[in-house]
């Protein structure tokens, strides 16, 4: 069994972040999993669960307290659930102003999967996602220094640049990572499933592996969200599962925004072999 408490599942948004979960909930608890009631949400960001939890209206925390809180929440929630615990987190790896902490910290063992997606594809799918133009999403996120995601019931996330998020995950050295790429994942689903299991340490047969990539293949969860919905999509008449192909953005954009994406973000696109 693998020695981390808390595994983050850690992404750029539209990234397959998703996809993981439903991997996971599929790999730990066997049965069919409820699209609509998934496993390892991103309770760090959930502004309901903190409030039920301190019994406080936000407006009674300043940015301080606030902090000192959202950790002991975190802390909190993770003494209730089995252990290795998952948390989807789409915030990009920073240090508290205060104790030069994470702001995320918790003192329980803990592991970084971080899924990177080609910025071109993820820019597309983001677009729809949210209902903004794709011009919108590369001037609001993917290439504005310091960018924050606002959206209702959750506590703002920075998330920088699609650079800058990637980066300060992969240049932080106090929590072990590893960094998979949606591609390969998409290309080759058992062998990078099997690589993120070994560096969590979980061993688990070659048939639950394939069985839990089957119950989570994209096209499986598209299904799913067309007969029952899903409470996650943002937008009514916008599915959350929408395509996922590879390499859509580099036929969809413009030489113009392409140009800006790599302007923006050449180094770790390049690092990363998308350039």
């Amino acid at each position: 069994m693998t020695k981390y408490d808390l595994i983050w599942l850690a992404s750029y948004p539209k990234s397959g972040n998703t996809w993981l979960r439903c991997f996971f909930s599929a790999l730990f608890y066997e049965q069919d999993f409820d699209l609509n009631n998934l496993e390892f949400d991103e309770v760090y960001a959930n502004q309901a669960i903190f409030s039920m939890l301190v019994k406080k209206n936000i407006a009674y925390f300043d940015e301080y307290n606030l902090e000192i809180e959202r950790r002991k929440v975190l802390d909190f929630y993770l003494k209730t659930k089995p252990s290795p615990y998952l948390l989807k987190i789409h915030d990009k790896y920073t240090l508290s102003a205060y104790d030069d902490l994470p702001i995320f910290h918790t003192n329980r063992p803990t592991a970084i999967i971080y899924i990177v997606r080609n910025p071109f594809d993820l820019t597309i799918s983001f677009s729809k996602y949210l209902g903004l133009s794709v011009d919108e999403i590369i001037n609001r996120y993917v290439c504005k220094t310091g960018a924050t995601v606002f959206m209702d019931h959750r506590f703002p996330r920075q998330i920088g640049t699609w650079q800058e998020h990637l980066m300060s995950w992969k240049e932080q050295t106090e929590i072990p990572v590893i960094f998979i790429r949606y591609e390969d994942l998409k290309m080759n689903p058992y062998q990078n499933f099997k690589k993120i299991l070994s560096f969590l340490s979980l061993d688990f047969t070659e048939e639950k592996i394939r069985e839990a990539i089957k119950k989570s293949d994209f096209n499986t969860l598209k299904q799913m969200e067309s007969m029952g919905g899903f409470r996650e999509r943002l937008l009514a008449d916008i599915p959350f599962f929408h395509s996922g192909e590879i390499d859509k953005g580099a036929k969809e954009l413009s030489y113009t925004q392409k140009q800006k994406i790599k302007d923006q973000n050449q180094e770790a696109m390049e690092m990363f072999d998308y350039l």
